[in-house]
C-alpha cells in the first residue's frame, strides 16, 4: 500500500526534527563530559607567580588530619564573630561554565559495582568532648566496605599499639576488638590497621626501611600482630618518602610486605592480608618519593589523599578539596585539585582500579584579612577559629560546620567551577564538602573508572544525625555509599540538606541538647602502664669503640671451635659432663649442641637449658664463662644427625616460615646472649635443597648484618657444620655462594668409616692407605678439606673436624684386624656413652689399658688403632693430632672444630691431665696465624675479641607500651629508674622506703626481697 504524498512528506519532516533534537541533546551530553575531562590544567606548563606558601610543602596534613591532635587555643576575639556582613545565600557563577548540577540520583545498578568505600577511624576521637566523643560502637557495620584503624605505632622497629586502651586487657575490651567485632555483624567488612600519619613523621619509616634486616623485623612483627588482633590487612601511611633512597626503600618495604603476606597465607591457608597505602597529592611529593608503577604493583589499594590542597599554612583562601581548580588559580595552583591529582597518579602509572579517591568529612578554615573580600584566593591572616570539639585552629569537622550553617549567621556559597561549597561568617572562611559536592564527586569517580572513595574520617561526619538537621546519620558517607554501592541511607527523611535554603536563617539549631566543650584533665586521659621489667643485658659495641688493635690485619690466630652436647649431662657417673667442666681457656668458641625447632621457631633443646628463678639454666651457665674469659664466643647449634633433614626442608619450603624463623632466631640469640648460630643441616640433597639451604644461610647473614647495625652490638656469628664427602658437597652445597655468608665451615672430617660398613676402616684418617680404592682414597681429612677448597671455600674459613672419640667394630676373625678386614657389626658399647660402635676417648683409655690390647700406629693414615680379641677401635690420640696440626698449618687452613669437648678425657683419668687431646691441638697451633685473603662482601663485620660488654646492672630505657616504665636500681634499693620512652630518670623513694619492682611502688623494706637491711616498717599501733 502506498502512503499519500502529503502524509509522507509530513512524516519525513517529523523524523528529521526528532533526529536533529536527539543529536543536539547527545552533543550536549558529550560536550559536558569533554568539558569535565578537559578541566585538568596542562601539567607541562611552568609554575606561575605564586607565593612560596603555595609550595608542595603546603600540601602537608597538619597534626590532626592524619596524626595526633594538637589542640590550639583560639584567641578570645576570634570566638565571637562580628555581624557586619548581611547574611544571605548566593551561588557563585564563573563565566563559560554551566550552572551547578542538582544532586545526582542513586542507581540500583551500582549495588554490585565492586566499588569501595574505605573509611578511616581515629583512636584519638574518643577524647573529644561531649557531642564529638566517638567510639567504635558508633560505626554501623555496613557503613563502609573497608575500615582502617588509625593509628598503630612502631616500637623498636616493630608494629605495636599506641593508645593504652587499643588492646583488650584487664577485662576491658579494647578499641581493636571493638572495631573487629563489627565483622560479626557484617562478615564482608575488611578491617585494616594503619601505621604512620602526619605527626608520626618520617624518621621512623626511614630507619625501619633502610636495611633488609630492619624491614624484615617490621614485616615479621606486623603479621602476627595483625593476625592476633583479627585485622585483615595493613595500611602504610608514610608521610612522606623523599629522595631516591626513600623512594627505593619504600618499594622494597612494600615488596617484602606483600611477599610475606602471600607466603603467610599459603602457609596458614588463611585469606591473604591486604596491603594498602595512603599516598599524597602534591606533585613534588609524588614525583620525589614514589616509583608509581612499582608501588602500585604491590598494593591492593592506593588511598589518594585528595584533600588538604589548601589550608592555614597558606596566605590566601583555597578550598580543602576542590574537584576542579578555579580559573583564578595560578598555573601552579591549578595542579591542586582532586581531578588533577588523580590524573597525575594515573599518568605516572597507577591503575585506576586500585585508586580510591579521598573524601574529607572536615573543612579547612581561614581568618580573612578583609572580611568584605571573601572569594577564592583572597588574602588571609591565618587559620580560622578552632572548633568546639576538634579544638584545632584552621580545621572543623562536618558536624561543626553544620552548627555554623544552622547558626543563622553563615553564608553558603556553591562554587560551580570547583564543584564544592564554602561558607563565610564574619571573617571566617570555610571550604568543605557537603552531600551535593560528594554526590558530584561520586559521579566523577564512576565516570573516570576509579575504585571508589576513601573517607578521612568516619568520626568527623555527623555520626549522630542530630546536628545537621535531617536526622540522617553519616550524611556524607551515606551519600557515597548510595552513589557507589546503591545502599540507601538510614534515619531521618533520607533527603540531602539544601544549605542554600537553610544557611543564614535564625533558629536552625538541630539539637538544643548540644553543650559547649569541657576541658578534660590530662590525668584522666593518661593511664599508667605497668613495666614489663625487661632489662637488656647485652654486650654493647658503641660507635666509638674499636676492636683491639691487631698489628697484622692480614691474618688472625687459628680458631678452635669446641662443641659441647646437651645430652652429655645425662651420662652416668664419670661420663657426666657439666658446663662447669668446660675449660674456657682451651677454645676460641664453644658451640652448644643442639637447639630445636618448635612451630618453626628456634627453641631450647632441653627444658633445663632455660632454668627458673631457683636454678640457672644451661644457657646462663654458659654465659658465665665470659665473666673470666670475655673473649670467648658462645654459639648455639641447630640440627644434627638425629634432628635430620626433614625439619629443615619444611622450614625452608615457605619464605614466610623461613624468614619468620630467621628474625625470631635473632631475638632468641640476643635474649640469651649467644654470640652466633651454627647451622647443622644433615644434609641438603638435590637442587631444591641446595637452593633452600643457600636461601636460609643468606637470610641469616643479612639479618645478622642488619641487626648489628641497628643495635650497635657485635654482629652475630654464622657457622655451618658441613660434610667432607665430595658426593655430599656436590649434592647440596653451592660453595662459592655460601662462602659469602658464613664465617666458618665446620667440616666434619670424621665418621669416614663406621659400623654401617662391612669392613674395618678408620674414623678419621689424615691420608689414605696405598691399597685403597679410588673411592676410599677420597674418604680422608686431607681429601675432604681439599674438596671444599677446590669448590671455592676460602682456606681461612675452613675449620677441620677433629674427633675426640673413636669408631669400633666387632671382627669376623680376630686374626684379621688390618684395614679392610671383615666385620660383623659395631663394637661393644662404652660404659658411659652406651652406643655400639662408638667410644669416647676416656673410654678408649680404658680399652687400651685392658690385658692383651694391641696398639698400632698406621704410618700411612697417620692415625692409631687398637684391637683386642674381636674388638677393633680406630681413634685419634695426641700424636695423631700433632701430625694433623702440622699438616693444617702447612696447608694454611683456618683452624679446627672439635667434636666434642665432653668426649675428651675431661677428668684426666687417662693420666695426661684434663683435656689431653684438645690441649695437644692448642699447643701445636700456638703462634700460628691464618692468612686472610678472601675478599667477600661482608668480611670484617663480626665483633672480635675486645668487644665491650655492658654492665649487667645498667638499665637501658627503650620504648615500652604506654611509654612509661619503671625499673629497680640493682645497686641501691632506695632508688629506681623511670623510663619515658628512651629517656631515663633516676628517682629516689621517700625516706625509709625501697622500690618494689613487682608492684612498681615504693614499699616497706620487709616486703621486698633483698632490701630488708634498710629501715623496717614502723611498729603497729597499740
Amino acid at each position: 500500500m502506498r502512503w499519500p504524498t502529503n502524509l509522507a512528506i509530513v512524516a519525513i519532516a517529523v523524523l528529521l526534527v526528532v533526529s536533529c533534537f536527539a543529536e543536539e541533546t547527545s552533543d550536549d551530553k558529550k560536550g559536558h563530559r569533554l568539558r569535565v575531562r578537559g578541566r585538568r590544567p596542562n601539567s607541562g606548563k611552568t609554575r606561575g607567580n605564586t607565593s612560596s606558601s603555595s609550595s608542595t610543602a603546603s600540601l602537608r596534613r597538619n597534626a590532626f588530619t592524619r596524626g595526633r591532635p594538637v589542640p590550639i587555643d583560639a584567641e578570645s576575639d576570634d570566638q565571637t564573630p562580628a555581624g557586619s556582613i548581611q547574611t544571605r545565600v548566593s551561588t557563585r557563577l564563573r563565566p563559560n561554565h554551566r550552572l551547578g548540577t542538582p544532586a545526582l540520583t542513586t542507581s540500583k545498578a551500582n549495588s554490585d559495582s565492586g566499588k569501595k568505600v574505605v573509611c578511616y577511624y581515629t583512636n584519638w576521637s574518643q577524647y573529644r568532648p561531649k557531642l564529638g566523643k566517638f567510639m567504635p560502637e558508633d560505626i554501623p557495620a555496613d557503613l563502609c566496605t573497608h575500615l582502617i584503624f588509625s593509628f598503630g605505632w612502631m616500637k623498636k622497629g616493630k608494629l605495636s599499639s599506641f593508645e593504652t586502651n587499643d588492646e583488650t586487657k584487664d577485662g576491658k575490651v579494647g578499641l581493636y576488638e571493638k572495631i573487629n567485632n563489627l565483622k560479626k555483624v557484617n562478615p564482608k567488612l575488611k578491617t585494616l590497621l594503619a601505621i604512620g600519619g602526619w605527626s608520626f613523621g618520617t624518621q621512623k619509616f626511614k630507619e625501619m626501611s633502610a636495611t633488609r634486616y630492619s624491614r624484615q623485623i617490621f614485616v615479621f612483627s606486623a603479621i602476627p600482630f595483625l593476625r592476633d588482633r583479627n585485622f585483615d590487612g595493613l595500611d602504610m601511611d608514610w608521610e612522606y618518602p623523599k629522595g631516591s633512597e626513600d623512594k627505593k626503600n619504600f618499594v622494597l618495604l612494600l615488596k617484602e610486605l606483600r611477599e610475606a603476606f602471600e607466603a603467610e597465607a599459603e602457609e596458614t591457608k588463611k585469606p591473604r592480608l591486604l596491603l594498602t597505602a595512603a599516598v599524597p597529592v602534591g606533585p613534588d611529593s609524588i614525583r620525589g618519593g614514589y616509583d608509581v608503577p612499582a608501588v602500585a604493583k604491590y598494593l591492593d589499594l592506593m588511598n589518594i589523599m585528595a584533600y588538604d590542597f589548601h589550608g592555614k599554612w597558606e596566605s590566601q583562601t583555597g578550598h580543602n578539596a576542590p574537584l576542579f581548580a578555579p580559573s583564578s588559580d595560578s598555573e601552579w595552583r591549578k595542579q591542586l585539585s582532586v581531578s588533577h591529582a588523580a590524573g597525575m597518579w594515573v599518568k605516572l602509572g597507577a591503575p585506576k582500579e586500585k585508586m580510591v579517591i579521598g573524601m574529607p568529612t572536615y573543612g579547612r578554615t581561614f581568618s580573612l584579612s578583609d572580611k568584605k573580600n571573601f572569594s577564592v584566593n583572597v588574602a588571609t591572616k591565618g587559620g580560622g577559629n578552632a572548633g568546639v570539639y576538634t579544638k584545632e585552629a584552621g580545621f572543623l569537622a562536618y558536624y561543626e560546620i553544620c552548627e555554623m550553617l544552622r547558626g543563622g549567621r553563615a553564608r553558603y556559597i556553591w562554587d560551580d567551577e570547583m564543584k564544592v561549597p564554602y561558607l563565610v561568617e564574619d571573617d571566617q572562611w570555610v571550604g568543605f564538602d557537603d552531600e551535593r559536592s560528594i554526590r558530584n564527586k561520586m559521579q566523577w569517580v564512576k565516570d573516570e573508572g576509579y575504585a571508589g572513595a576513601m573517607v578521612w574520617t568516619v568520626d568527623m561526619d555527623d555520626f549522630t544525625g542530630k546536628v545537621c538537621g535531617t536526622g540522617v546519620k553519616y550524611p556524607l558517607i551515606g551519600a557515597m555509599r548510595e552513589e557507589l554501592l546503591g545502599t540507601p541511607r538510614e534515619g531521618g527523611n533520607g533527603k540531602d540538606i539544601d544549605w542554600q535554603k537553610i544557611a543564614g536563617k535564625k533558629g536552625n539549631d538541630a539539637d538544643s541538647s548540644i553543650t559547649s566543650a569541657v576541658k578534660i584533665p590530662l590525668s584522666e586521659v593518661l593511664e599508667k602502664v605497668k613495666n614489663k621489667n625487661k632489662i637488656k643485658q647485652l654486650p654493647v659495641r658503641p660507635d666509638d669503640d674499636d676492636d683491639e688493635a691487631v698489628d697484622d690485619t692480614k691474618s688472625r690466630p687459628a680458631q678452635m671451635m669446641c662443641y659441647v652436647t646437651n645430652w652429655s649431662a645425662k651420662r652416668d657417673g664419670a661420663g657426666r659432663f657439666n658446663i662447669e667442666d668446660i675449660d674456657p681457656k682451651l677454645c676460641t668458641h664453644v658451640v652448644y649442641a643442639f637447639a630445636k625447632l618448635k612451630e618453626n621457631k628456634l627453641t631450647p633443646g632441653l627444658d633445663t637449658d632455660i632454668g627458673d628463678e631457683l636454678k640457672d639454666g644451661t644457657y646462663k651457665k654458659l654465659m658465665k664463662l665470659k665473666d673470666k674469659h670475655p673473649d670467648i664466643k658462645i654459639i648455639l647449634a641447630l640440627g644434627g644427625w638425629a634432628f635430620g633433614s626433614k625439619p629443615f626442608k619444611e622450614l625452608t619450603s615457605n619464605i614466610f616460615r623461613m624468614n619468620q624463623f630467621v628474625y625470631d632466631a635473632v631475638e632468641f640469640l640476643r635474649e640469651h646472649t649467644f654470640d652466633g648460630l651454627d647451622v647443622d643441616w644433615e644434609y641438603p640433597r638435590g637442587e631444591d635443597d641446595k637452593a633452600s639451604y643457600l636461601d636460609l644461610i643468606r637470610e641469616l647473614r643479612m639479618a645478622f648484618e642488619g641487626e648489628a647495625k641497628s643495635s650497635k652490638l657485635g654482629r652475630l656469628l654464622l657457622s655451618a657444620a658441613v660434610p667432607a664427602s665430595a658426593d655430599a658437597i656436590n649434592a647440596g652445597y653451592d660453595v662459592p655462594e655460601l662462602s659469602k655468608y658464613v664465617d666458618f665451615f665446620n667440616v666434619m672430617t670424621y665418621d669416614f668409616h663406621g659400623q654401617w660398613e662391612k669392613s674395618v676402616g678408620h674414623n678419621s684418617p689424615l691420608f689414605p692407605i696405598e691399597s685403597a680404592s679410588s673411592t676410599e682414597k677420597r674418604l680422608t681429612v686431607d681429601s675432604g678439606a681439599k674438596e671444599w677448597m677446590k669448590q671455592g671455600a676460602p682456606k681461612e674459613k675452613i675449620l677441620l673436624g677433629m674427633p675426640t672419640y673413636g669408631r669400633t667394630f666387632t671382627l669376623v676373625d680376630p686374626e684379621k684386624f688390618d684395614i679392610g678386614a671383615p666385620v660383623k657389626e659395631g663394637g661393644e658399647a662404652g660404659k658411659y656413652t652406651k652406643e655400639p660402635g662408638f667410644l669416647a676417648y676416656y673410654e678408649i683409655c680404658d680399652f687400651l689399658q685392658g690385658d692383651n690390647t694391641t696398639l698400632v700406629w698406621d704410618n700411612e693414615q697417620m692415625v692409631p688403632f687398637a684391637y683386642r680379641g674381636n674388638q677393633w677401635c680406630g681413634f685419634d690420640d695426641e700424636r695423631s693430632f700433632k701430625s694433623k696440626m702440622e699438616w693444617l698449618k702447612n696447608e694454611g687452613y683456618g683452624g679446627v672444630m672439635v667434636w666434642s669437648m665432653d668426649l675428651d678425657d675431661f677428668r684426666g683419668s687417662c693420666g695426661g691431665g684434663k683435656f689431653p687431646l684438645i690441649k695437644s691441638m692448642k699447643s701445636e697451633l700456638e703462634g700460628y696465624r691464618v692468612g686472610l685473603e678472601y675478599d667477600g662482601p661482608f668480611e670484617g663485620t663480626a665483633g672480635g675479641p675486645g668487644s665491650k660488654r655492658k654492665d649487667p646492672n645498667e638499665v637501658t630505657c627503650e620504648e615500652e607500651d604506654g611509654h612509661i616504665s619503671y625499673h629497680r636500681d640493682k645497686g641501691d634499693c632506695t632508688k629506681y629508674f623511670m623510663c619515658e620512652g628512651e629517656r631515663k630518670h633516676h628517682m629516689p623513694c621517700p625516706a625509709n622506703l625501697v622500690f618494689n619492682a613487682n608492684e612498681n611502688v615504693c614499699d616497706w623494706p620487709e616486703n621486698v626481697e633483698g632490701c630488708m637491711q634498710h629501715t623496717a616498717a614502723p611498729p603497729a599501733a597499740k
